[in-house]
C-alpha cells in the first residue's frame, strides 16, 4: 500500500512522482495503523477509523438494518460495544459483559468435556467414589502381599521378577488404556447419536393437516430453516467429536498388536515357570491385581473429572455474579443517558427524529434497551402520536431513510470534533414518492450548510425533477460526477474495471 498526502487537490495521483508520495510499499497492517493516525478520529478511541466507516459509507446491502451492518454479520461483541460508544454510552461495560459471556461459554465447553470423562456419576458422588478407591487400594495391597510371599528358586525368581516388573506392568498399562479408550469411544458414539435431528417438517405438516389446521408452504419452509439452523450450529461440535473418535480408534489399533506381543512374551515366561507348584495361584492372583489396578485408575480419573467439574461450576457462579453486576450497571447507564437532555444519546435522538419528520412528516424514535441477559438492544422505528411503532419502518424504503437519518444525526452530533465530516449513501431516492424526495434534498442541503459533506448517488429516473429545473431538485453545480457505460470516461475513476 502507498499513501499520498497533500494540502491541495490532486486530480490524477498517477501523475505524481514516486518520491513525492509520503509512504511507499507498506504492508496492510502498517498502512491501516498509519492511516488511522493520519485521520486522527480520537473521539472514537480506542476504536480505529474502520469501525465508523460502515456508518458513513452505506452500500445497498447496508440498508437492511440501521445498526447491524453487513460487515458485522459476526457476533454481537464485534459491533455493539462500538455502537454504544458512538451513542455516548459506557462501552467498557458492554465489552466486559461479552468477555464474561465468552468465559462462561469456555467453562461450559470444558464441563462438557470433563463430563464425558466422569461418565454417568453425579457431581455429588465424589465422596462415594473416593471411598470405593480406598476399598480397592486396600484389596490391592492384600493381593500384593500375597504375591510377595511366593517362594521360587533363583531362576524362577528371576523369571518371575521380569514377569512382574516388566511384562505384567506393560500388559497392565495396555489393558488399562484399552479400557479407558473403549469407554471414551462408547461415550463419543453416544454423543454423536444425540446430535441427530429428530424433527421432521413433513411429518409435522401431515400432523397439522390431519388435525384440520391448514398452513402453506412457507410454514414448512420455516421449519426446514429451523432444522438447517440447528444442524449448522451443531456442525462444529460434531466435527470435534468425530476428530476425537478418529484419534481414539487410531490409538486402539496401535495398542492391540502391542498387547498381543506382550502376551506372547508372558506366555514364554510362563512356559519357563511351567511345573512350578505356585504358578496356577500366581496367575490367578496377578490377574486379580491387574483388574484392581485398572479399576482404581478408572475411578481416580472419574474422581478427578468430577472434582474439576465442581471447580469449574464455582467459577461459573462467580462469572454469573459478575454478569449480573454488569447488567445492573448497563441498565443504570442507559437510564442515566436517556434522562440527560444535553447528552450525546438524547442529541442524536433529536437530530434523528428531526430528519425523518422533515422528510415524511412523521416522527421516528431511536432507542436503546437492555435484554434479559444484559445485552444492549438498539431500535429505530417510525412511531405514531402515542409513541407506538408503526409498520412503515419495516419496509425497505423507510428502513433506508432511517439509515440515512441515523448516519447524518451522528455526523451532526460529532460536528467540530475529530470525527468524519462526510457521508456516502447509494441510491437514496429509490422508491420514495416525489414530495419526500424534494424534502430529503432540502435536508441534505441543510447539513451541507452546517459544514458537513453528504454525498449521494442516484439514477436520473429516480430524481423528483430534472437536474436544475427548479429550486426543489438537484442543482447543476451540485452534481460532481456523472457515470455512464459509454467508455472508461463514464467510470468513477476513469479507468477500466479490474
Amino acid at each position: 500500500m502507498s499513501i499520498l498526502t497533500s494540502n491541495v487537490d490532486v486530480p490524477n495521483a498517477t501523475e505524481v512522482e514516486a518520491d513525492q508520495w509520503a509512504h511507499i510499499g507498506l504492508g496492510i497492517a502498517p498502512a491501516k495503523r498509519l492511516l488511522d493516525g493520519l485521520f486522527g478520529f480520537s473521539v472514537i478511541s480506542p476504536y480505529d477509523y474502520r469501525a465508523i466507516m460502515g456508518y458513513v459509507l452505506r452500500e445497498q446491502d447496508d440498508y437492511g438494518d440501521v445498526f447491524h451492518l453487513k460487515k458485522f454479520r459476526g457476533k454481537h461483541q464485534d459491533w455493539k460495544p462500538f455502537l454504544a460508544h458512538l451513542l455516548g454510552l459506557n462501552a467498557d461495560l458492554t465489552v466486559e459483559l461479552y468477555m464474561e459471556i465468552a468465559r462462561a461459554d469456555e467453562l461450559e465447553n470444558s464441563i462438557v468435556h470433563h463430563r464425558r470423562e466422569g461418565g454417568t456419576a453425579g457431581d455429588s458422588e465424589v465422596v462415594k467414589i473416593e471411598g470405593i478407591i480406598g476399598i480397592r487400594q486396600r484389596d490391592l495391597s492384600e493381593l500384593q502381599k500375597t504375591l510377595d510371599t511366593f517362594n521360587f528358586s533363583r531362576a524362577d525368581a528371576e523369571a518371575n521378577q521380569e514377569l512382574v516388573e516388566r511384562v505384567e506392568e506393560e500388559i497392565s498399562k495396555r489393558n488399562e488404556e484399552i479400557y479407558r479408550l473403549s469407554q471414551l469411544l462408547q461415550r463419543l458414539d453416544e454423543s454423536l447419536r444425540e446430535d441427530a435431528i429428530l424433527f421432521s417438517p413433513e411429518q409435522t405438516e401431515e400432523l397439522f393437516s390431519e388435525a384440520g389446521v391448514a398452513f402453506g408452504g412457507q410454514i414448512k419452509k420455516d421449519f426446514e430453516q429451523l432444522v438447517a439452523f440447528n444442524r449448522a450450529i451443531s456442525d462444529e461440535r460434531r466435527e470435534y467429536l468425530i476428530a476425537d473418535r478418529t484419534e481414539v480408534e487410531s490409538r486402539l489399533n496401535q495398542i492391540r498388536p502391542e498387547l498381543e506381543d506382550l502376551q506372547r512374551e508372558r506366555a514364554a515366561l510362563f512356559d519357563f515357570l511351567e511345573g512350578s507348584d505356585t504358578l496356577s495361584k500366581y496367575k490367578e492372583v496377578s490377574a486379580q491385581a491387574v483388574t484392581l489396578r485398572t479399576d482404581i485408575s478408572s475411578l481416580e480419573r472419574q474422581r478427578d473429572a468430577l472434582n474439576e467439574i465442581e471447580r469449574l461450576k464455582q467459577m461459573q457462579r462467580q462469572i454469573q455474579e459478575r454478569k449480573n453486576q454488569l447488567q445492573t450497571a448497563i441498565e443504570q447507564d442507559v437510564r442515566i443517558q436517556a434522562e440527560n437532555s444535553s447528552g450525546r444519546y438524547r442529541e442524536i435522538q433529536r437530530y434523528f427524529d428531526d430528519i425523518v419528520h422533515a422528510v415524511l412528516d412523521e416522527h421516528a424514535l431511536l432507542s436503546v434497551s437492555v435484554s434479559s441477559t444484559g445485552s444492549l438492544e438498539f431500535s429505530a422505528e417510525i412511531v405514531d402520536s402515542t409513541g407506538s411503532a408503526t409498520s412503515a419502518s419495516r419496509g425497505f424504503t423507510f428502513k433506508k431513510l432511517l439509515c440515512i437519518a441515523f448516519d447524518l444525526a451522528v455526523l451532526r452530533s460529532y460536528q467540530g470534533q475529530n470525527f468524519p465530516r462526510f457521508s456516502f449513501h447509494d441510491g437514496v431516492f429509490e422508491s420514495l414518492e416525489p414530495r419526500a424526495k424534494r424534502r430529503l434534498i432540502e435536508v441534505l442541503r441543510e447539513y451541507s450548510e452546517l459544514g458537513l459533506q453528504p454525498v449521494i448517488t442516484t439514477l436520473d429516473s429516480d430524481l423528483p425533477d430534472v437536474v436544475g429545473s427548479s429550486e426543489n431538485t438537484v442543482a447543476t453545480d451540485e452534481v460532481v460526477r456523472r457515470l455512464h457505460d459509454d467508455g472508461d470516461a463514464g467510470r468513477l475513476f476513469k479507468m477500466r474495471s479490474f
